[in-house]
């Protein structure tokens, strides 16, 4: 059964006064986007640092994706007056698709058609595409992380690791900025 919207669920006009919970929203959207931020720049570490387990770490980074969008999709329905399942089986059936490509990239690096580097550069492109297109369909804080995990795909086959932090850092940065200034939408 869905709950009936209360008055601080009701869409704020251009220019009016954010209601609680659309603050609340918009504090829950920044801090989950730095959090997948972090952990994705974190995965570029593992993947520099380890010689084994990286493309683990991107699986797992998958998962934690999946978990967070599912959640906000399903809260997001629930708090519109929609159907929350289509919208979470929608996104399960997303991240299960990237998690099978991430899974045959690691096939791959396990029987020898690829060593680690590219497999985790890899993985984290079909991240980036992943988080893209969730970004399109679902939330776009995670267009924005797309593009920023893109770069540093980029970044991990053509820079070295200090030109990697030097783009990425302030990317991320920028990203983060752009999270945390915006404004709450008429239907949030």
């Amino acid at each position: 059964m869905v709950d009936a919207p209360s008055s601080t669920d009701a869409p704020t006009a251009p220019g009016a006064a954010t209601t609680g919970i659309d603050r609340a929203s918009l504090r829950i959207d920044f801090w989950l986007f730095v959090v997948m931020l972090v952990l994705a720049i974190v995965g570029v570490a593992v993947t520099q640092i380890e010689e084994s387990g990286s493309l683990l770490y991107w699986i797992l980074l998958v998962v934690v994706y999946a978990a967070i969008g599912m959640v906000r999709s399903g809260l997001q329905a629930r708090r519109r007056g929609q159907p929350v399942w289509p919208m979470i089986r929608s996104q399960f059936l997303h991240w299960l698709g990237t998690l099978a490509v991430i899974q045959i990239v690691l096939l791959f690096e396990y029987s020898g058609i690829t060593n680690r580097g590219p497999a985790s550069a890899f993985s984290l492109l079909v991240l980036a595409l992943s988080c893209y297109l969730a970004g399109v369909h679902f939330n776009w804080t995670f267009l924005l992380l797309g593009g920023v995990l893109a770069v540093i795909a980029v970044g991990l086959g053509y820079l070295d690791q200090l030109s990697i932090l030097t783009l990425v850092l302030p990317m991320a940065a920028l990203a983060a900025w752009i999270v945390f200034k915006r404004k709450p939408s008429p239907s949030a």
